[in-house]
């Protein structure tokens, strides 16, 4: 049996930190018996306790907490943790630490360039930290792996990508209506759908502008946005609506519980990020049948290889614009992107894919681990 102690200094939503949650309950419990830290009370720690699992609440906040880093140390200790797991740069600086400090292999997931912030104090000795602590560091996609791993000095040793994978058995062509019926939309309504909580980089506000001029030619269309958005961003988001004048034709949703309808209410989904270590959202569209239209951000442009979907350049409103009109204007391209999408799901972003790869992994780093120490043991002879 391999404990793994699994540490996240966040609370969620987001893609990270559903890639935690999976992780943390879904390993093999007969290989393996995790105990989860997360960062927060909130949306994670209730995931996990829909889960069945209780996570520990371990506060993170500050830019030297000592005492989380105190906290990691006991708690690897008390449950004699052979792996320590870490999702996201802070995390991983802590985690770093904590297994040089105990001589415990870690493993470090990155999932996306605004992760790491090359020009923040301290920045090369945190990166060295990383370098020095992690036994392998796991990057989301092959484009963040090209990105971070000069930037943080790693070996090619060192590294290794597992993409993110969705449940397919939630995640599932079901086409639904309900969402035009809550919202009191025709039937011949265009609906075009994002995913993803109100940040910088996932420049909404390009979306908005695609908007415009997509509902400048055609009153059918809608656009809705399922995500957090009780920010300040939020808020400039909807006086954008008001000044572009598409406030009736845009709905932000907030948190949704069953993403897996909204996605099945859509025509398009349209993913408008400047930039993207991956994009969950993306292949849970792709697996509910949904045809994609995204910008070149960093993981679509993997996820989408074999004309899977639509590639569109970044901070470009008219493309994204003309893109989506495309896709909704043609049954037969939609058909053919949704044909190849679902097909690469299933090859390449499936859930069971994922698990069995951070299992192999997990697996080779903890065994990596006893041989060296049994090594170290072994007495010398003349």
């Amino acid at each position: 049996m391999i404990r793994v102690l699994h540490v996240i200094d966040t609370g969620g939503p987001g893609g990270a930190e559903t890639v935690f949650l999976q992780t943390a309950t879904r390993l093999d419990p007969v290989r393996f018996h995790s105990t989860a830290v997360v960062g927060g009370t909130g949306w994670l720690a209730q995931e996990f306790q829909t889960a069945g699992m209780s996570p520990l609440i371990v506060s993170a906040k500050g830019s030297i907490n000592l005492r989380y880093l105190s906290t990691i140390l006991r708690l690897a200790r008390q449950r004699k943790s052979d792996v320590i797991v870490a999702h996201l740069y802070g995390s991983a600086i802590y985690a770093s630490l904590a297994g040089t400090l105990l001589s415990i292999p870690v493993v470090s997931v990155l999932h996306g360039q605004t992760d790491v912030h090359g020009g923040e104090r301290f920045a090369s000795v945190k990166a060295a930290i990383v370098r020095r602590g992690s036994r392998k560091v796991i990057f989301v996609s092959e484009r963040l792996e090209g990105h971070l791993k000069p930037q943080l000095g790693l070996a090619d040793s060192q590294c290794s990508v597992i993409p993110n994978g969705v449940d397919t058995e939630v995640f599932r062509p079901n086409r639904d209506r309900s969402l035009r019926a809550e919202l009191s939309l025709s039937d011949d309504t265009i609906l075009v759908g994002a995913i993803g909580n109100v940040r910088k980089p996932k420049a909404y506000d390009v979306l908005l502008r695609a908007a415009r001029e997509l509902i400048g030619r055609s009153a059918r269309f809608h656009f809705v946005i399922a995500g957090d958005r009780d920010n300040a961003l939020g808020e400039r988001l909807e006086r954008l609506c008001c000044e572009l004048g598409i406030s009736r034709h845009v709905t932000f949703l907030g948190l949704q519980p069953e993403v897996g309808r909204i996605l099945n209410n859509l025509d398009v989904f349209a993913l408008s990020s400047s930039s993207e270590g991956f994009s969950i959202a993306c292949i849970e569209a792709m697996a509910c049948s949904v045809p994609v239209v995204a910008t070149r951000s960093g993981g679509p442009e993997q996820i989408l290889e074999g004309e899977a979907g639509i590639l569109v350049p970044i901070g470009d409103p008219e493309s994204l614009a003309l893109a989506i009109e495309r896709v909704a204007s043609s049954r037969e391209l939609a058909a053919t992107l949704t044909s190849r999408a679902l097909q690469r799901v299933h090859e390449r972003y499936s859930l069971t894919t994922m698990l069995s790869r951070y299992e192999d992994l997990l697996e080779h780093v903890t065994q990596d681990a006893r041989n060296r120490r049994g090594m170290a043991r072994a007495p010398k002879t003349a």
